[in-house]
């Protein structure tokens, strides 16, 4: 039998830690044979990476991104230089490591990653290394309450006319989307209104709202970018006839997706918006209206924003408690309880579309907190 090796976090079964958070876990290593090492450690690592390729006419360049965030290591046998003999059977080691609050988080894309994984290693003098990489999820915690703009509700509205067969313009079609705020965290439904004034001649047979995923790659050493959006529909609606006038309403959950963040990382940024699209015809273009929102991972809270959308007057508020002040020599403790989800913590739940998601022969996606709580600014279905 080969050499096996189970990680296990403590009290962790889903392996999702916070950044500021002490990670502590068990290490079970078996070896069936007698080994001479180096050393046996583990090591904990953090670190983004991107790639893409431009091509210039028969020429193609490629660029890359790299950055550390952590490279933790420790010995449970032996260090980095003599050697040690390891008798066959089962060993059992401990290990804890303080994640820095900075860290971003975890994200598989088509073209980079933010990765983090508790690496195993059998250093094998003059030969090559036994590793056993096991990933886990880190998550940046973001609470929505600290910015005060996100509590506002969002209206955009747009105006679009269209060519008859004579050149001339007809009347327009107005369009307003509002949502009643900026904010939401994964689990959360967005109770989005259309307001829709058609006084053209161009029927719109039906609205489309996507949830679009702008990522942006870095390189090191260069001004070149590479972006990935990708789009999610989450709701349709009915249309709008022409000289008619219609409120249409579309309620959709956010999917487990990872918190914007444009700040942790030197190269991978990600940022959130809803795209809602009218259905003319095909010899016109589609009108387009483009919301930004912030994905975080702890909610308004209920009473602290604006104008609810209307018609939610009758909803009962669900109170919720205050996040507390966490000093600064205590950012170990920075869990969904420590932010006052004692009574209603997340679920945990993989991403629901993963381009790169191959970690040393595994297939691994990322797990994001999930809050299924209903307020007056967010009604489910």
């Amino acid at each position: 039998m080969p050499t096996t090796c189970i990680v296990d976090f403590e009290n962790n079964p889903e392996k999702v830690i916070y950044a500021g958070q002490l990670l502590r876990g068990t290490v079970q290593l078996t070896l069936t044979e007698e080994k001479n090492v180096r050393g046996v450690f583990i090591q904990i690592r953090g670190e983004a990476y991107a790639h893409w390729s431009k091509k210039k006419g028969k020429r193609t360049k490629n660029y890359t991104g790299e950055e550390i965030y952590l490279d933790e290591k420790t010995y449970f046998v032996g260090g980095s230089e003599g050697e040690v003999r390891i008798s066959p059977g089962t060993y059992n080691y401990t290990f804890q490591c303080l994640l820095p609050a900075g860290l971003p988080s975890s994200i598989e894309g088509k073209f980079g990653h933010i990765r983090y994984t508790a690496n195993v290693v059998l250093d094998i003098p003059m030969w090559v290394n036994k590793k056993f990489v096991n990933p886990f999820t880190v998550i940046k915690p973001i609470n929505l309450n600290d910015d005060r703009i996100l509590r506002e509700p969002i209206s955009k509205a747009m105006r679009k006319t269209f060519l008859k067969c004579c050149c001339c313009a007809t009347d327009a079609l107005e369009i307003v989307v509002r949502v009643p705020v900026g904010g939401y965290t994964p689990g959360q439904f967005v109770n989005l209104e259309i307001e829709v004034k058609n006084k053209s001649n161009e029927p719109v047979s039906e609205f489309t709202v996507e949830l679009v995923q702008k990522i942006t790659h870095y390189a090191n050493n260069s001004r070149s970018t590479r972006y990935q959006e990708v789009s999610e529909e989450v709701g349709t609606t009915s249309g709008c006839d022409t000289f008619q006038n219609k409120n249409l309403r579309v309620n959709f959950e956010i999917p487990p997706v990872p918190p914007t963040d444009c700040v942790s990382s030197n190269i991978i940024h990600i940022e959130y918006a809803i795209h809602i699209t009218g259905s003319v015809g095909f010899c016109h273009g589609d009108p387009v209206i483009k919301i930004p929102i912030k994905i975080g991972t702890y909610p308004i809270q209920d009473g602290a924003h604006g104008n609810t959308v209307a018609g939610t007057s009758n909803v009962v508020v669900i109170p919720q408690p205050t996040a507390p002040v966490i000093p600064d020599n205590q950012t170990a403790s920075i869990y969904p309880t420590a932010l006052g989800f004692q009574d209603d913590p997340p679920t945990y739940e993989e991403a629901t579309r993963n381009d790169n998601n191959e970690v040393d022969g595994d297939n691994f996606k990322p797990k994001y907190p999930m809050f299924r709580r209903q307020t007056s600014y967010s009604i489910g279905n």
